[in-house]
């Protein structure tokens, strides 16, 4: 199920339909910029050059927020 656009958020995590696991830095007016995560070799994650995309295309691809307990903006704790 789509996440709603108001619940996009800067610093937070969202898996889309096709498992891809979306890390976001910014919402800028009606646009989204992200970084795709993915598993790399020795257990390091890997991130892609920065993607921007319409802020509904988004929300729309996204079907649910991931927590990542080991990466949290600005080292914040739980």
């Amino acid at each position: 199920m789509p996440i709603s656009q108001a619940l996009i958020l800067p610093g937070r995590s969202y898996r889309t339909g096709a498992n891809e696991l979306r890390e976001v830095s910014a919402v800028e007016q009606d646009e989204v910029v992200y970084h795709s995560v993915f598993p790399g070799s020795a257990g390091l994650m890997v991130r892609t050059p920065e993607k921007r995309v319409a802020l509904a295309r988004f929300a729309a691809e996204a079907q649910v927020e991931v927590e990542r307990p080991l990466h949290r903006p600005n080292g914040a704790r739980a």
